[in-house]
């Protein structure tokens, strides 16, 4: 919905020429317009914006309290339009104005510091925030936030651009001490309790799906909202879990002698994470984060956690997109 702003910048201009002169009749000949057209510019302005703005029945001119705001105001609104010429007929545009991004809790871990240096390459007016990745695509589609990395690529926008980034298969987490046989699943519900992750969270659905694959119906006495107090719980041996490697990343240093880590069946369901941003705003940068985040995965993230859990080198892959065409960066997914 478009806003009624009662003004454009050459009003502005008129006006914050009155205030500095204190005159109308110098501010015509400092714009090189009539004094009638001052004087319709400035009864134009206050009937549009509803307030006065200047007391003209006294010499010189005075500003009101709404006009004194409004001129503050008026003078950086046109500094930065002068500034903007400028820079655009002169091609200074070395960096994007506003970056602000939004990113799965799972990233934050494995990607901060890469991710700060290669947006700062970029901007200096950046903001990250975490969250839960259906509030994430709902606030891209808003223009609340310009890029988003989640495992919700926003199939149902055609307006937006979309880079895969990795590919990562559901694991079966259960404290070290458990004796667990493949498909004894049933002994696992019956012994220990689920920790899940919220209902309305893409994993937690993801997860949901694969229990019903599985024929499962574990109780639902405990919803946590991070990996971090799931694992906690699994490794106090109160219950057991399914989550994904890279949010098992987060705690894979602490994590390591106190939770086993095993593969569901081979039907099982995959986690895909994708960068998300509309098409032509960031320049390059959405495909250079992209990038950097598989770059990070293949040479640092995915070999510690294989070295931990051998079997994920078969099963967990980068992605990216070329010519619309998914190609595999690693190994070949189960």
């Amino acid at each position: 919905m478009s806003f009624p702003f009662g003004f454009d910048l050459k009003l502005l201009e008129v006006f914050v020429e009155v205030v500095k002169t204190g005159n109308m009749s110098l501010a015509a000949q400092r714009l090189n317009v009539t004094q009638s057209s001052i004087s319709q510019s400035i009864s134009n302005l206050e009937s549009e914006l509803n307030v006065q703005l200047l007391n003209r029945s006294v010499r010189p001119i005075q500003v009101t309290s709404n006009g004194r705001y409004f001129f503050d105001r008026s003078v950086r609104l046109l500094e930065e339009a002068r500034q903007t010429s400028q820079n655009l007929r002169a091609g200074h545009i070395q960096q994007i104005d506003q970056v602000r991004i939004a990113l799965v809790d799972s990233m934050v871990s494995a990607f901060g510091q890469p991710l700060l240096d290669t947006i700062k390459q970029h901007t200096k007016d950046w903001s990250i925030t975490t969250g839960l990745s259906h509030v994430h695509a709902q606030r891209l589609l808003s223009h609340d936030v310009d890029i988003i990395i989640s495992d919700d690529a926003v199939n149902h926008s055609d307006e937006l651009s979309r880079y895969p980034i990795l590919r990562e298969p559901l694991l079966l987490v259960v404290p070290s001490s458990y004796s667990f046989q493949p498909g004894e699943f049933g002994h696992l519900q019956d012994n220990l309790e689920m920790a899940r992750y919220p209902e309305h969270s893409l994993i937690g659905q993801t997860i949901e799906r694969q229990l019903t694959r599985l024929q499962l119906n574990p109780g639902k006495k405990l919803r946590l909202d991070n990996t971090f107090a799931i694992i906690s719980m699994v490794a106090a041996e109160r219950c057991w879990t399914i989550t994904s490697p890279l949010c098992l990343y987060q705690c894979l240093k602490w994590a390591r002698g106190r939770v086993q880590v095993l593969p569901l069946p081979a039907y099982v369901d995959y986690r895909e994470l994708t960068l998300v941003c509309r098409r032509y705003d960031l320049w390059n940068l959405p495909e250079e984060i992209a990038a950097k985040s598989r770059t990070v995965l293949q040479q640092e993230i995915i070999p510690e956690l294989i070295n931990w859990v051998p079997w994920l080198d078969s099963c967990m892959t980068t992605v990216e997109l070329s010519h619309h065409t998914i190609r595999r960066a690693n190994s070949t997914a189960l």
